[in-house]
């Protein structure tokens, strides 16, 4: 697929997510109080945290940079380390221009399209990240938007307390106060047509929540195959209209049912935040169905927002014993984060094959309250960017 040329603060292109298993202490950051960041389990030798929890502060959401330069041309083909160090120059200018920087960074999101890049982009990350300022990262394998493009990334950060309104296609913010998260909608037809009815769909959600379009700070979506998200991207702009669209993060999934494409959102909620009652909401809107294991929306009231890193197993190779695991792990660090089960608001599954598809079903409801399950995503992906791994989980909390 030919990629036309866009703007250097324009560009939105793939992601796929992945995983890691983290060890160290905690770290603190700033005055204390709202704005006080907490990084739990840093690790010097990976360049991240197991988890990064941020006060109500404003969070800058990137799209998904790829490594080219300002005319739109793919830089050092071939060359995973010089791709690594162009995918984080494209990301600086972006963040400085809402009012955020590289040391502001709470989460990266990786894909790689071999699984052995994934180690050479941890062996950068933790030389240009100290023990201070180590971001939560995730990993997936997978292919990318664009055939030369080796690695791709997209990014949450601190922005400024009075940082204004942002609205690019490169970033938005997502203010103080009340955050929505809205699992992944799908249908199946052709591409257009369905990416089309989707976003439709997800609006009628939102009108559901009171909010609209407008209200939209990052678009994710997971799709087969990523050589047509051009296709996608025609779609949104057309949806949005006037508006420039948000920012959009692609991941290729191998769906078992065919289904070309799901789309899921964050959107922020312009109304004075709630601080009364419980920190976060699990809603289903009308026309949709109740699930036990993931809700439809999330909506965050207040707290502090917990992000982790990728979680996979360290050592075992079944799917089972890798989900125990990840989810002893998740379980030890909700809780060390100020968080619990309960208190899951977004949760992607990245699985490789059906075993482990299966696995995570059968093990989800041993944890998770059915009334209050996060909302959720799930994709078959190529890898989770270390060797032997099939199932990868990717979490986003809030504070009880």
């Amino acid at each position: 697929m030919r990629l036309a040329r866009v703007g250097f603060f324009d560009f939105i292109a793939p992601v796929v997510f992945g995983a890691m298993m983290l060890t160290g202490c905690a770290t603190r950051e700033g005055e204390s109080g709202a704005s006080a960041v907490v990084r739990l389990g840093v690790d010097a030798n990976i360049g991240a945290a197991r988890a990064v929890v941020v006060g109500d502060v404003p969070l800058v959401h990137t799209a998904q940079l790829l490594p080219i330069d300002e005319h739109g041309v793919i830089v050092g083909q071939g060359n995973p380390t010089r791709q690594i160090q162009q995918v984080l120059a494209n990301l600086e200018p972006v963040l400085r221009g809402a009012g955020s920087g590289m040391e502001e960074i709470v989460k990266i999101n990786v894909v790689v399209c071999q699984e052995e890049i994934a180690a050479t982009v941890r062996e950068y990350l933790a030389r240009r990240f100290n023990k201070l300022n180590q971001p939560a990262v995730s990993f997936v394998v997978g292919n990318l938007t664009h055939p030369d493009a080796l690695v791709a990334m997209d990014a949450v950060a601190m922005a400024r307390a009075k940082a204004g309104i942002v609205k690019s296609a490169a970033a938005r913010i997502l203010p103080p106060g009340g955050r929505y998260y809205v699992s992944g909608q799908a249908k199946n037809g052709p591409l257009a047509e369905v990416a089309r009815d989707t976003l439709m769909s997800l609006e009628a959600t939102l009108a559901y929540s009171g909010l609209g379009k407008s209200n939209v700070v990052q678009l994710k979506a997971f799709m087969q195959p990523i050589s047509e998200s051009g296709i996608v991207q025609a779609e949104i702009a057309k949806f949005f209209g006037t508006e420039s669209p948000p920012p959009t993060v692609f991941v290729e999934w191998h769906s078992p049912s065919n289904t070309p494409i799901e789309i899921e959102l964050i959107a922020a909620d312009p109304r004075p935040a709630s601080q009364t009652g419980d920190s976060v909401e699990f809603l289903t809107p009308p026309g949709l169905t109740v699930s036990k294991v993931f809700s439809r929306v999330a909506h965050v009231n207040h707290g502090r927002m917990i992000y982790l890193s990728g979680l996979e197993s360290a050592g075992r190779s079944d799917a089972a014993g890798q989900l125990e695991d990840i989810f002893k792990t998740l379980g030890s660090t909700l809780k060390e984060s100020g968080g619990d089960f309960e208190h899951l608001v977004k949760a992607t599954y990245y699985v490789t094959d059906d075993d482990a598809s299966a696995k995570l079903n059968d093990i989800r409801p041993r944890f998770f309250n059915p009334q209050r399950p996060p909302a959720a995503s799930k994709a078959v992906v190529t890898g989770m960017g270390a060797p032997g791994r099939t199932v990868s989980i990717d979490m986003i909390a809030v504070t009880k």
